[in-house]
């Protein structure tokens, strides 16, 4: 199992030691920061995962799942990895090897080459992969077939996609190397996976489960670490919604989107004791759903570390603040457009740009 060097086995801000503590407290302020792998069953695991910890000498320390991935371990069927929130980079690994790995993470090598996201960036393919394999232990490739693939596991375990969609969906280029790739990493075949009862399969409840003939939603949840003050950012998104395209309401946010020629609406509401934001999406957006899934998780800042950030403002004396407001989050934006208009517009004007600049199209669901 163990192939990959050792200082690439552990997170390079965590010592062994602070692992091991985090392993045996189940803390959820760690979850997604690293994984553990054990040696004796060939698994790797969240740090919150509820099975009973392996022997120490058995346990080894990824701070990724594709790097646990590459050293031949497989997720684990109880915690699922795949559900882990993600890890703000910014201060991880230098700026080309972060936005890198962004961008992988959004589905930038689905259906090219590595080449091409290395002449987006301004450096050669060589240099592009020696600074994701010294940042994060791992290639470009490898990286992108582990959000493929953990993004396959998750929409078998928690939809009713059929298993074409969800290859494509995942940024496979054919069904057939799908089923190849996911049988070779995870020992398993994509079918058997579906066959596992949901109560095992997911963590995420029965809302998680799939696209609903009524009203055309397939529903997935993305986790944060908590606290979240949620109703606070939904207030900003309040204020500054583009009307037309944007809704703020009883405690929900929807939104329509047009990403990569794919039209649809998106929904979210926040699952506070699940540590989840429950996402609703149009099965027409579901051939984009990467790309999607990482723009809505920058949207709400779901890879945040808000004790770190409620520790630093306490310590800046803000501390009253703090209290009062826990888990505040940065509201992002859907792309940079969004971000500039936010910035230059509100209230009416944005709505004469949406009504001006928009295109209308029907949503399927009620007004």
């Amino acid at each position: 199992m163990d192939n990959v060097p050792n200082a690439m086995a552990r997170p390079k801000v965590l010592r062994d030691e602070v692992c091991m503590r985090a392993l045996h407290a189940r803390d959820a302020r760690f979850d997604g920061v690293f994984f553990v792998a054990i040696t004796s069953t060939g698994i790797y695991c969240r740090p919150v995962c509820p099975t009973r910890p392996a022997r120490v000498e058995h346990r080894r320390f990824y701070e990724s799942a594709a790097a646990a991935e590459r050293a031949g371990y497989r997720p684990c069927l109880r915690c699922r990895p795949e559900l882990a929130p993600g890890l703000a980079l910014m201060d991880a690994v230098p700026r080309l090897a972060r936005v890198a790995a962004h961008r992988i993470g959004a589905g930038a090598l689905n259906g090219r080459a590595v080449a091409d996201l290395a002449e987006e960036f301004g450096v050669s393919e060589r240099h592009l992969r020696r600074a994701l394999e010294r940042e994060l232990g791992v290639s470009p490739v490898e990286l992108a077939q582990t959000h493929r693939l953990l993004l396959a596991k998750r929409l078998l375990a928690d939809t009713s996609l059929s298993v074409t969609h969800i290859a494509f969906a995942s940024g496979f280029q054919s069904l057939r190397r799908f089923n190849s790739v996911f049988r070779e990493r995870y020992r398993l075949s994509p079918s058997a996976v579906r066959r596992m009862p949901r109560a095992r399969a997911t963590s995420a409840g029965p809302h998680a489960a799939a696209a609903t003939p009524a009203t055309d939603l397939v529903r997935l949840t993305l986790a944060y670490r908590p606290p979240f003050a949620w109703n606070e950012l939904l207030e900003l998104f309040a204020r500054d919604a583009f009307a037309g395209a944007e809704t703020v309401e009883h405690g929900r946010y929807g939104r329509t989107v047009c990403l990569d020629g794919q039209r649809g609406v998106v929904f979210a509401a926040d699952r506070a004791p699940k540590a989840q934001v429950n996402i609703e999406v149009s099965a027409s957006l579901v051939p984009v759903l990467m790309p999607l899934l990482a723009r809505m998780r920058r949207l709400f800042d779901l890879d945040a570390e808000p004790n770190a950030v409620d520790a630093h403002l306490e310590q800046a004396g803000l501390g009253p603040l703090v209290a009062a407001r826990r888990g505040v989050r940065i509201p992002g934006a859907f792309d940079g457009f969004e971000a500039a208009l936010r910035v230059l517009l509100r209230g009416g004007l944005a709505a004469r740009v949406v009504d001006a600049l928009g295109e209308p199209f029907d949503t399927g669901l009620p007004r």
